[in-house]
C-alpha cells in the first residue's frame, strides 16, 4: 500500500537522506519507508532537483600529490614487492577500488541496479550533456514515474543561436527518438517513450521554431552525453 500523507519532519529526513549525512541503520530504514509513502519518495526527489544540479556543476579538482602518495604508502607498506596474480596483492587492491567506487554509488543514489536492457521507463539513470569541449551544460535524470528531468548548469542560450534545441534519443542501431524541446530557462520535463529501451547515448540539436520538422534532426548536434544506469 502506497501513503500519501506528508509528516511534518519528512522534509529533514529526505534532505539528510540526498545529501549522505543519513547512514546505516537509519538509512535503511529511511528506503523502507520510502516503499510505502508516495508523499516520502516526492520529498525525496524534490530534494534530488535541489542538490544533484548543484554538485554536477562544481568544476573536477585534483587532489594534492601528498595525498595520493600518502594513500599508496599506506596500502603497500614498506617496501614490499608483491606479485600480480590471484594470489598478489595488487589485484586485490584493484578489486578493492572497483568495489569502493560501486559502494559510493551506492550511497549517494541508493536505489535498485536497473538490468541491461535500460533505460526504459520507470529506471534510474542520468547524463550530463557536454558541448564538443566538454563544457558541461546539462544533466539528465528520471523521475520516480519516468518522467525525464533536465537541469541547466548553465546558460543554454550559449549553445542556441537563437533556434530550438531537441533532445534525442539514441538507441543502437535505430533512428534518433526525439524527446522533446528543451526550455532555455528553468527546468524541462519529458516523458520517455514507452518501449524504448537500450539507449546509451543523448544527444541536443539545433532545430527551427518547434522542433525539428522531419522527426530526425536536422541541424548541427551541440550536446551529447553517456547514460549512467544507477
Amino acid at each position: 500500500m502506497s501513503g500519501s500523507k506528508r509528516e511534518a519532519w519528512w522534509p529533514q529526513l529526505a534532505a539528510d537522506y540526498v545529501c549522505g549525512s543519513m547512514r546505516g541503520g537509519a538509512r535503511r530504514r529511511f528506503v523502507a519507508m520510502m516503499a510505502s509513502h508516495a508523499a516520502l519518495r516526492q520529498e525525496v526527489s524534490d530534494w534530488e532537483d535541489k542538490i544533484y544540479p548543484l554538485a554536477w556543476a562544481l568544476p573536477e579538482r585534483q587532489p594534492p600529490a601528498r595525498v595520493w602518495r600518502a594513500v599508496q604508502a599506506r596500502i603497500r607498506g614498506p617496501g614490499r614487492a608483491h606479485p600480480w596474480g590471484w594470489r598478489g596483492l595488487n589485484l586485490w587492491r584493484l578489486a578493492s577500488g572497483v568495489l569502493a567506487c560501486a559502494l559510493v554509488a551506492v550511497v549517494v543514489v541508493d536505489r535498485p541496479r536497473p538490468g541491461p536492457e535500460t533505460p526504459v521507463a520507470g529506471a534510474s539513470w542520468l547524463a550530463v550533456l557536454q558541448t564538443p569541449q566538454a563544457q558541461a551544460l546539462a544533466a539528465v535524470r528520471t523521475l520516480p514515474d519516468g518522467a525525464v528531468r533536465i537541469h541547466p548548469l548553465q546558460d543554454l542560450n550559449t549553445v542556441a543561436a537563437g533556434r530550438t534545441l531537441e533532445l534525442w534519443a539514441l538507441p543502437p542501431g535505430q533512428p534518433p527518438r526525439s524527446l522533446g524541446l528543451l526550455a532555455m530557462q528553468g527546468v524541462t520535463t519529458l516523458s520517455w517513450p514507452a518501449g524504448l529501451a537500450g539507449v546509451q547515448q543523448l544527444a541536443v540539436s539545433l532545430e527551427p521554431p518547434g522542433g525539428s520538422p522531419t522527426g530526425q534532426p536536422t541541424g548541427p548536434v551541440v550536446l551529447s552525453g553517456s547514460v549512467l544506469a544507477l
